[in-house]
């Protein structure tokens, strides 16, 4: 399905400064694997809802599934920019392939279901690398204006298996269970290790050893004196907060607005619609530029908090689908600037936004575990948009500190001269 794909996404890319063939290989596995992983998470939460009607555990599984990915990606960054992104990638991918196997095991024997937390988060200790190492082999795959390119095939691709995977898994678990789910989603990983393994051998960026200081903090002080990525930064940690506690909720939106808690495959299924109509909307060349990522970054907060108060199932997928929308746009952008740093630091950079992003679903998965048997889910979700709101605003009105850097190459050296690949 993915492979005989693979010459549409060669036109995509702009050959003058891509390695089309790895390319396209690259995104056929971040695609399969995104398939396969959103099959796991829709399961899992609709499972651990039925057993126990409760928005406190499925916060809680969200909260194991988000609180190890900031560890993962603030080691994936230096990883990236040391070794091998190729490499790194193939064993995070063998790594999660073997562990969501391993989740069958309590899932067929129908308890334990601390085992299922256990190992969701084991999983997600990995998962957290897999964007440092992969904004770090872009990088790599591609340079100046066919980094627009890479970027909106990567979030099509990610945002069109969000909209299919969790609709498959909505009519599939009532028949099959979540067992055969979780087995594909180990399957899709070893299937994306074979792509990745295709890839060209790379070296890491760094020209030298890092210093323990520089690997721990030097993708937060380059991120943080840019103010376009202190935006993006910021704006990634905004959001996810209120992102994850309405995902620990959507169970409980379904059954109320929609008639059962399994619908909300379809409410997934509005988000990844969303993504893949903001990565079309980027083929727009007037949207290619890193202003947009500030509106961008809030009207995705607003709409999600907007959900909040709608009420009608069909405005809350228009507003899930357009909130996507505009997250589309700012992470497109957001990763052609992320990547546009010097060779030798992406992966921290990236390294960064993701430990932000993650720190904002686990904070989100944590504020969502504690206050629901406080509040109603709707109070919940739309006090954290007004928070996030408030923090995207005062990332802009911070210190200007140095300019945004160019984001036209100075040389392709490396890039275009390899595309037998």
């Amino acid at each position: 399905m993915f492979v005989g794909t693979l010459p549409v996404w060669g036109r995509l890319l702009e050959t003058s400064s891509v390695r089309v063939p790895a390319a396209a290989r690259f995104l056929a596995g971040v695609a399969v694997s995104t398939f396969g992983d959103w099959l796991t998470t829709f399961a899992l939460a609709v499972v651990l809802y039925d057993a126990t009607h409760s928005v406190a555990v499925t916060a809680g599984y969200m909260l194991v599934r988000v609180a190890p990915r900031p560890l993962g990606a603030w080691l994936g960054g230096p990883l990236g920019d040391l070794a091998s992104p190729r490499g790194a990638i193939l064993g995070a991918a063998l790594t999660q392939g073997a562990v969501t196997a391993a989740l069958a095991v309590p899932l067929t024997l129908g308890h334990s279901l601390w085992a299922v937390f256990v190992l969701a988060g084991l999983s997600q200790l990995v998962g957290g690398s897999w964007q440092p190492l992969t904004s770090a082999l872009m990088a790599r795959l591609a340079a100046g204006g066919a980094r627009h390119s890479i970027n909106l095939a990567y979030i099509l691709l990610g945002s069109g298996m969000m909209l299919v995977s969790p609709a498959i898994g909505a009519l599939l678990l009532p028949l099959l269970g979540p067992v055969p789910l979780v087995l594909g989603d180990a399957a899709t990983f070893l299937l994306a290790a074979g792509l990745f393994l295709s890839l060209p051998a790379m070296g890491g960026g760094a020209a030298q050893s890092l210093t323990v200081r520089d690997a721990a903090t030097g993708g937060f002080s380059a991120a943080f004196r840019v103010p376009v990525l202190r935006i993006v930064a910021v704006g990634a940690f905004s959001a996810s907060v209120v992102i994850t506690a309405l995902q620990a909720a959507l169970p409980a939106l379904a059954s109320e607005r929609f008639g059962s808690s399994a619908d909300a495959g379809f409410c997934w299924a509005a988000v990844g619609l969303g993504g893949v109509l903001g990565s079309l909307l980027a083929l727009w060349r007037p949207l290619r530029s890193p202003t947009v990522i500030l509106p961008a970054l809030g009207g995705e907060i607003a709409l999600i908090g907007a959900v909040a108060v709608a009420g009608a199932p069909a405005l809350d997928l228009l507003l899930l689908a357009g909130s996507t929308a505009a997250a589309s746009l700012a992470q497109i952008e957001g990763g052609v600037v992320t990547q546009s740093q010097a060779p030798d630091i992406v992966g921290r950079v990236q390294g960064a936004v993701s430990t932000s992003r993650f720190l904002g679903m686990a904070s989100g998965a944590t504020l969502a575990l504690v206050l629901a048997l406080l509040v109603t889910w709707q109070v919940l979700v739309l006090a954290l948009a007004l928070v996030g709101l408030v923090l995207l605003g005062a990332s802009a009105l911070g210190p200007r500190g140095t300019r945004a850097i160019s984001l036209e190459p100075t040389s392709t050296t490396g890039v275009a001269s390899d595309r037998s690949l």
